[in-house]
């Protein structure tokens, strides 16, 4: 869920849309939205959720997107352009279950699919396509226990191999404020089928104690020692 930043009390204006919008948030995440079956949405269907959400954006990426912006409205005291964004946020909603089908209401169903993705989730280096950077970035990180570390913030790029050096995984915090950053080696996570989740198979106490990115000392992480490090703590908390 996401969380606003502190010390930015929102007008009492638009306080009803954010009450709404936290309740929805919170059901959103109760049930897990935006997990499709293993088959995804129907026979017919190919099971790639990259396939099929390439280029408009998967359910979830576009829930994510929309809950932000009714976020950032509420908290500017924009009571009517939260309602609006809100009620879009229903719309994806009730699409999507009429898609899905009616079991995934059931929370229960919803963790059977994900582990089911987790279970067949395959190292970053087979992935046989291309990828935008916007099907990465606010990816779920968990372990094959279903556990959630965190999400994908940002991409760092390595221009001399023109590749992926690491992400930036957040956990906490609402649009910048508040959070950790962490990084992960690319080279360590593994996709589902429809690049919605990422596995990182570490504990979460691992994923806590990673070293952390400062956002105002960025250039640290160019540092080859730096980098170095992020590597051994990585390799040692792996082979456990």
């Amino acid at each position: 869920m996401a969380r606003p930043p502190s010390g930015l009390p929102p007008s009492s204006a638009s306080q009803q849309c954010l009450k709404d919008l936290q309740t929805f948030d919170a059901e959103l995440t109760r049930l897990g939205f935006g997990v499709l079956p293993p088959g995804g949405y129907g026979a017919s269907q190919p099971s790639s959720g990259y396939y099929i959400w390439g280029v408009e954006g998967t359910p979830r990426q576009k829930m994510r997107a929309l809950r932000d912006a009714a976020y950032v409205y509420a908290w500017g005291g924009d009571e009517q352009s939260c309602k609006m964004v809100l009620g879009s946020m229903r719309t994806v909603y009730k699409e999507h279950q009429k898609a899905v089908g009616t079991e995934a209401e059931d929370p229960n169903v919803r963790t059977a699919w994900r582990r089911a993705h987790l279970a067949r989730a395959k190292p970053v280096a087979e992935m046989g396509h291309v990828m935008r950077a916007d099907i990465l970035i606010g990816s779920d990180i968990r372990n094959l226990k279903d556990e959630k570390l965190g999400e994908v913030d940002d991409i760092v790029l390595n221009p001399e191999q023109r590749g992926i050096l690491y992400v930036l995984a957040s956990r906490g915090g609402f649009l910048g404020f508040g959070e950790k950053l962490v990084a992960i080696r690319w080279s360590d996570l593994r996709a589902t089928e429809d690049h919605e989740l990422y596995v990182l198979d570490v504990p979460a106490k691992a994923f806590e104690d990673a070293p952390a990115v400062d956002r105002r000392n960025f250039e640290k992480t160019a540092d080859a020692a730096w980098q170095r490090t992020l590597g051994d703590y990585w390799e040692s908390v792996l082979q456990k």
